[in-house]
């Protein structure tokens, strides 16, 4: 029975009346006077006489009789003539319905509109009847419409939102796959409506959200549905998206880009809810495993105790001829007690042997548990005891051979089995032993025992078949939804900008996995060494990536080896052995790095090797190592005239994941060729277009599509324009003729040793072999954005003057960040020294302090400390690609990294890159969407301090940017994180600005100071917490070497300072770090102390000292208590760290009683800095 709703009450009313079909009722004309819904009642009535509407006059008639009820009539009205025949079918089963399909047909083509009527439950028809689970029905009504208006109506009734707020796509697709209970008929039509729905249901109805904001396909992919019907249901919306794609290029957002209620797109739906049964699965998993040994461990004692010796009879010995010394009790210790034993042993094996060959010389029969012998008649009974019933019913339980292949044991032949085997002697006993209790006192006890027991483990055969059912269904749905979480990837990545592919895959990504790997603007000459340390040679370390990226770009590099590398690439070089010749290989080294971090599929490669101006080139050889362990679909190798060859083996050895026989899964070397989209560059010769269109060339590429064809200028061409066209069309003919000979070829069988790529596009309407599109192109313009190395504008905060000043408080602060580096280094050490066990939990002082830096990325290769920069996170979204946050725009983000290290050298800082845009001014502008983004990335990496150098004028920002960025920030200042910003250097106005907006001193607000003290001329008096260094700031350029001539920023010109509020920010983050480190030290100190059982120190100093200084009102307070502070709040901090910058520079050179004077002077400090920034809630 359907649910207590959509009128079930009407079916208890079964009157009995005879319906009268004479010809005066049917006459429309006829006038009846009773309510709507008494009339549907007569219409379900009539619709169970009649049962089947097979003829065309059957139907009119009924429709003509019920015209009246066809469409809904009232607002109290429980349905139409459509909710009518959908109540029928549910409410009797005899009724099926290809019975009424021709009136179902009918009532809806004329009738379109049916399908948008409501019951009183607020369903129409068709969720009425997928509700109640009338698939067929469904069918019926949809396949109805077969025109635009008919369409137009079916839309709406599929975008109708019931009380719940589902669609009919969203009831469809929350009804999990029929089990096997279900018919196969039933199964299978439920996957031909979903289909039909899908392939019907116009866009905004697939873009539907429900009350929690999930769309159809949010339900569609849930884990637990992820069959093999279902798996080409998600290619379906895979396609439709495709489609509309196609259908209108500009983008606007779709069914496939909406996220639910909680932020979670279709594909990080579907990760959650495969997350989740996962959990449960290995739950249920550990508690059988624990289960199963908890019963053996339980068999294991019952064995022991049936093996345990028998208390010796020594009466019985003695009848037995045993000899025994009378008084052998009372010498335990004699030598003759092993001789006596032996004796013993020997004449049980004696008398066992005896047993047995008189046992073998018979054959016993056991009937209501006698044993009876065919020549000795009736042998002595012995007991069937229920242990061996158990034993022989576990034997049962765990046999799994299928049905048919044998016979279940009867219960005589168990008997048989079990008495026979309780009737040989133990092995310790010397005589055979009988049961004194008689098996057959009570047959029938005995037999409902029995039965009970082969009941049990029946039962038990049964559980263990389920189990084993349900863990190859987790199989299923795991390779389903690898399958379904891959395609969704792919056709996402090809389709949408890598903005929206992170959402999509990652949403916030909190664990930054990157998409792409954009070189950008480092070093054009690389010390491999040096890359590798500050990425991470593998997948382990540094940057992590998806197994899938969206694109890789490469521009001309040369990677410099070091040690061991260099010494191998020599001897290479030697032995003849180097790959390539006198070819490039510079670019093995990065895609073999990129394989090692675990990146298996490129949409598109592009790199840079045109060997202009005579430069090298990459080898073929190296070309083909670089790629054939990829799958790569758009290959754009800027080389000239590129060898056909060496496009064929692109993903020629691709490892896969294939499954054997017997299920398990085996790693082959296959090709997988799946190139889509070449970039091609012609030098011109006539040799070069045929190679690339001969049989055994490009034509062999089974799912290319378009080749763009770079030719050489006109004035570098001997041959006229229309000839090169004519060689250009000519090249695309032979081509696609030669694909259209292998197109046939493979529809017969597949190429040898060739393996057939997954289908991953469904929206590849060509297929295999298809023709191919050949665009010419008469300029090799890069899409890539060019390099813009001589630009040295900077954030509107941060300008270069000429001039440097000697800062007392810059000197000061770096001074004790030198002595302070080794000191915590060594604290750390002594501390994790002093734990009672290396399992002890870590505590988290140890940790390093992170520091979000927002600004326009930071350049890894351009910092003092390399290791203190975190792999970070970009916002700076540009053509449709990301820029990375390990480099910087304009270097201004670099230059602050460069000013926190120099305070604090310990401190991690973690960029986050801005998206920016240049002004006519050639200053910087921050996009407040991105920075919104920006700051609540920062939040969710749960940094302690937030670093922002920049400000934006609160005017300047639209409605809904503004909110964005204000509800973000307020979120900050609620949360009390130390957010450090800039004053807007813009004069003496009180204009407000953000990150600090309206919250004033709730923020830590820097103003920039020259080297006197005075505050900087454009900086704002209003809400200033501090100044620091900020006007002609040395910004202390200590460049590698090895990279100076080759960087792709400027070095910048010696003696420039930096000046600017932006400067000065960046040092006051850096002193604050340095303090919560100085608190840190502290309170390790005296864990050190306490761990060694030494005289406590700094009582005062809680554990969460160091997280209680890090709010603004506190950090503020700290600083303070550094020095006096000016009336234009400059703080002179030299008068407190220079004596301890004293200390810490003998400290290294101390005996260790020496040592711990310092250490306890140290102490000190930390807890006066702790004291004074909570001086306000004592």
């Amino acid at each position: 029975m359907a649910p207590n709703s959509d009128n079930d009450q009407d079916f208890t009313d079964n009157s009995g009346d005879e319906f009268d079909t004479s010809d005066e009722d049917n006459d429309p004309d006829v006038n009846y006077e009773v309510n709507h819904e008494e009339r549907r009642k007569q219409a379900r009535e009539h619709i169970r006489k009649t049962e089947k509407f097979t003829e065309e006059s059957e139907v009119e008639a009924f429709l003509r009789r019920y015209n009246d009820i066809a469409g809904k009539i009232g607002a109290k009205a429980g349905g139409n003539l459509l909710h009518t025949l959908v109540e029928v079918l549910d409410h009797n089963g005899h009724i099926k319905p290809e019975g009424v399909e021709l009136l179902a047909r009918s009532l809806v083509e004329r009738r379109p509109d049916v399908l948008e009527d409501l019951n009183t439950d607020g369903h129409n028809p068709v969720y009425m009847a997928i509700r109640y689970n009338q698939d067929k029905l469904v069918g019926y009504m949809v396949s109805a419409c077969n025109d635009t208006k008919d369409n137009a109506c079916l839309n709406r009734a599929l975008s109708q939102k019931a009380q719940d707020g589902n669609t009919c796509l969203h009831a469809i697709f929350q009804k999990k796959p029929g089990s096997g209970h279900d018919s196969k008929a039933k199964r299978t039509s439920r996957r031909f409506i979903q289909r039909m729905l899908i392939e019907v249901a116009s866009d905004d109805a697939l873009a539907v959200q429900d009350n929690s904001g999930m769309t159809p396909m949010h339900y569609a992919v849930a884990f637990d549905r992820c069959t093999d019907e279902r798996t080409e249901l998600i290619e379906l919306f895979i396609d439709r998206d495709l489609q509309a794609l196609q259908k209108n290029r500009r983008w606007q957002q779709r069914f496939l880009d909406l996220l639910n209620d909680k932020g979670r797109s279709v594909y990080t739906e579907h990760e959650r809810s495969r997350k989740a049964q996962e959990r449960k699965h290995d739950a249920k998993e550990a508690s059988r495993r624990q289960d199963a040994g908890a019963s053996k461990q339980t068999q294991v004692d019952t064995a022991r105790s049936a093996a345990r010796p028998a208390p010796r009879d020594r009466g019985r010995e003695l009848r037995q001829g045993a000899q025994i010394e009378p008084n052998r009790e009372r010498r335990n210790g004699d030598a003759d007690d092993g001789l006596l034993v032996d004796k013993r042993e020997e004449l049980r094996r004696k008398r066992k042997e005896e047993e047995q060959a008189k046992r073998d010389t018979r054959t016993p029969v056991v009937e209501d548990g006698r044993r009876y012998d065919d020549t000795d008649g009736p042998m002595r009974i012995g007991r069937v005891g229920e242990r061996d019933v158990m034993d022989r019913a576990a034997a049962l339980a765990q046999s799994t051979k299928p049905d048919g292949f044998g016979d279940k044991p009867s219960i005589s032949a168990l008997r048989t089995d079990t008495a026979s085997r309780f009737s040989e002697p133990a092995p310790n006993t010397p005589i055979k032993r009988s049961s004194t209790a008689r098996l057959d006192s009570n047959p029938e006890q005995r037999n409902d025992k029995e039965t009970e027991l082969l009941k049990t483990a029946e039962k038990s055969r049964v559980s263990t078949d389920d189990i084993q059912k349900k863990r190859k269904r987790m199989k299923e749905l795991l390779r389903n939804s690898d399958t379904i979480l891959l395609k969704l990837k792919l056709h996402y990545m090809r389709t949408r900008s890598a903005e929206l592919a992170i959402s999509f895959l990652y949403g916030n990504n909190i664990d930054d996995i990157q998409i792409s790997f954009d070189y950008d603007r480092l070093p054009r000459k690389m010390a491999w060494n040096q890359f590798e340390k500050r990425f991470g040679a593998n997948k382990e370390k540094g940057l992590r990536f998806d197994s899938v990226l969206q694109y890789v770009a490469f521009p001309r590099v040369e990677v410099i080896l070091s040690g061991r590398k260099a010494d191998r690439e020599e001897a290479d070089i030697q032995s003849g052995r180097q790959v390539g010749g006198m070819g490039r290989k510079d670019m093995r080294y990065f895609f073999d790095w990129l394989y090692k971090k675990g990146v298996r599929h490129i949409i598109r490669v592009s790199v840079e090797d045109s060997g202009d101006s005579g430069e090298r080139v990459h080898s073929d050889r190296a070309i083909q190592e670089c790629l054939e362990k990829f799958v790569v679909e758009q290959l754009d190798w800027k080389k000239t005239d590129l060898d056909p060859e060496t496009i064929l083996s692109v993903s020629s050895k691709v490892e896969k994941r294939l499954s054997t026989f017997d299920k398990q899964e085996v790693k082959e070397i296959v090709q997988d060729r799946q190139l889509r989209k070449l970039f091609l560059r012609w030098g011109g010769s006539n040799a070069v277009l045929p190679g690339w269109s001969e049989p055994e060339g490009l034509a062999k590429l089974p799912l290319l599509q378009e080749i763009i064809l770079f030719a050489p200028p006109a004035n570098k061409m001997y041959d006229s324009n229309a000839w090169i066209q004519a060689k250009v069309r000519d090249f695309e003919d032979r081509l696609n003729a030669n694909r259209l000979a292998h197109r046939e070829r493979a529809q017969g069988q597949s190429e040898p040793g060739h393996t057939a790529p997954d289908r991953l596009d469904v929206g590849d309407m060509t297929g295999w072999f298809g023709e191919v599109s050949v665009n010419p192109s008469d300029s090799d313009i890069d899409d890539q954005r060019t390099t813009t190395s001589g630009e040295v504008a900077r954030f509107a905060t941060s300008t270069p003057t000429k001039g440097v000043n000697s800062h007392r408080w810059l000197v000061s602060t770096v001074r004790f960040a030198k002595g302070m580096t080794g000191f915590w280094q060594s604290i750390v050490k002594k501390f994790e020294e002093s734990k009672p066990t290396r399992r002890t939990k870590q505590e988290g002082l140890e940790n390093d302090v992170v520091l979000a830096l927002i600004d326009d990325g930071v350049d890894m290769f351009n910092t003092p400390q390399t290791d203190n920069i975190l792999e970070g996170k970009s916002f700076d979204y540009h053509d449709e690609k990301v820029r990375p946050p390990f480099s910087s725009a304009k270097g201004h983000g670099t230059l602050m990294a460069k000013m926190i290290l120099r305070v604090c050298p310990m401190v991690k800082i973690y960029p986050i890159r801005l998206k920016t845009y240049d002004t006519s001014e050639g200053k910087s502008m921050i996009d407040p969407g991105y920075a919104a983004q920006a700051i609540q990335a920062a939040l969710d990496k749960k940094a302690t301090i937030i670093s922002m150098s920049w400000t934006i004028p609160m005017t300047s920002i639209d409605s809904k940017a503004k909110q964005k960025l204000h509800d973000v920030l307020q979120k900050a200042v609620d949360r009390g994180v130390l957010a450090i910003c800039s004053a807007p250097d813009k004069g003496k106005f009180t204009e407000s600005h953000y990150p600090s907006g309206p919250w004033g001193k709730r923020f830590f607000r820097i103003g920039a100071a020259g080297a006197d003290g005075t505050v900087f001329q454009w900086t704002p008096d209003d809400d200033i917490t501090c100044v620091v260094p900020g006007v002609d700031v040395d910004p202390e350029e200590d460049f590698n070497s090895a990279y100076d001539a080759e960087r792709s920023l400027p070095t910048r010109i010696a003696n420039v300072g930096e000046t600017g509020s932006s400067v000065a920010t960046a040092l006051a983050a850096g002193l604050a770090a340095m303090i919560i480190y100085c608190v840190k030290a502290s309170v390790l100190i005296v864990k050190t102390r306490n761990h060694g059982n030494s005289p406590s120190l700094g009582n005062l100093l809680q554990d969460n000292a160091p997280e209680v200084v890090a709010h603004p009102e506190e950090m503020k307070n700290a600083f303070e208590s550094l020095g006096k502070v000016t009336p234009n709040h400059f703080i002179q901090v030299w008068e407190e760290l220079d004596s301890i910058s004293d200390k810490l520079e003998r400290w290294s050179r101390l005996d260790p009683e020496a040592k711990e004077k310092i250490e306890e002077a140290f102490v000190d400090f930390g807890l006066k800095l702790y004291t004074a920034a909570t001086a306000q809630k004592h």
